[in-house]
């Protein structure tokens, strides 16, 4: 399995990472006021983008590598989720480095993300991709990526839809609301962080078992 982690690792395509820094560019135009939750939900995109983009070959093709190697079906599905902590990695790194660089050059005031704002956004990541990997081994990496992208972007919608309402003055009570929920986020981060990460390790799990019966069960005698 080690081996199949460090395929993924090394065959990662120069051009995809320059990809990812020029989305990252793009998206950090809308991650531009300091605020804490915009920084999680930029390192769980990075994160999303580098790991599916390690996906794009056709399952089919991959299968050569299976019937190449000493490593089962399991172990070629389990590599791709293990796969999943060194993408975070990375994405983390370069986020807390952009991060450190805005508090340290930026007008707007904010801070390095915590522990449990990694953590979340960490637990985040993987319920992507444990709804991704299932539907790319089932029905291809387009469809995979297309309906799972819409996660990450329906969070960046809707946190937009959130500030729209905390500018208009007429949304008191709306206003009060999101105050209140920011402030039991905010005293009660290790709490969410450990949920986060609960409800993600039984996701995880759940998808592992079903990617492996799907993985299973596909034919690779390609004749």
């Amino acid at each position: 399995m080690n081996a199949l982690i460090r395929k993924d690792l090394y065959t990662q395509k120069a051009s995809t990472l320059l990809l990812t820094a020029l989305w990252f560019i793009i998206f950090t135009n809308f991650f531009t006021d300091g605020q804490p939750v915009r920084h999680v939900l930029l390192l769980i995109f990075v994160a999303y983008f580098i790991a599916i983009s390690t996906s794009n070959k056709a399952f089919e093709k991959e299968s050569v590598l299976i019937n190449s190697l000493p490593v089962t079906r399991k172990q070629f599905v389990l590599a791709k989720y293990a796969s999943g902590f060194i993408w975070f990695g990375l994405s983390a790194a370069a986020v807390l480095f952009y991060i450190f660089l805005f508090d340290t050059f930026a007008p707007f005031p904010t801070r390095m993300m915590t522990i449990p704002e990694v953590l979340i956004s960490l637990g985040c990541f993987y319920v992507i991709i444990s709804l991704f990997y299932p539907l790319q081994f089932k029905a291809g990496h387009v469809l995979a990526t297309s309906l799972t992208i819409a996660l990450p972007l329906l969070s960046m919608m809707s946190f937009r839809i959130i500030l729209n309402i905390m500018e208009n003055p007429r949304m008191v009570a709306e206003q009060q609301f999101f105050l209140h929920t920011a402030d039991l986020i905010t005293t009660n981060q290790w709490t969410i962080a450990l949920s986060v990460l609960l409800v993600s390790a039984l996701l995880t799990w759940l998808s592992i078992l079903l990617s492996i019966r799907i993985v299973r069960k596909t034919d690779f005698d390609h004749g």
